[in-house]
């Protein structure tokens, strides 16, 4: 019975789990956590980058893209006053931030002039 088989498995175990680990670290990096990403006002799946150095400025891109412009976004390090939280669909003062913690906070939300057209009417 050959003995090494057993320490290929756990080299090749402990390999699967460092490149596991980078694509871990590498998926944080989301336009939706970025500080030059405005969210929809009525989607959560897509907003408007504001990065004036990217090639998606001014352009529809998805929260979940990975982009290398990005720029972690800290609600606590920003200078903006009102900030959208994508969990209670509400605007927030920076006052008021504590009672958000945990939540998903963004900058203010992209308010597209014809998102009127996709709301409902009501008869």
């Amino acid at each position: 019975m050959n003995r090494e088989i057993p320490s290929i498995h756990f080299a090749t175990d402990l390999l699967i789990l460092a490149i596991s680990k980078i694509v871990g670290e590498l998926m944080a990096i989301k336009c939706i956590d970025c500080k030059y990403f405005r969210l929809h006002e009525l989607r959560d799946n897509i907003g408007i980058c504001t990065n004036k150095d990217s090639p998606y400025y001014m352009r529809l891109v998805m929260t979940e893209w990975q982009c290398p412009f990005f720029v972690e976004f800290n609600e606590e390090m920003d200078e903006d006053e009102f900030y959208w939280c994508s969990d209670c669909k509400t605007m927030v003062h920076k006052s008021l931030l504590t009672l958000h913690k945990g939540h998903k906070l963004v900058k203010t939300p992209y308010i597209d002039e014809e998102s009127h057209l996709e709301t409902y009417v009501a008869d």
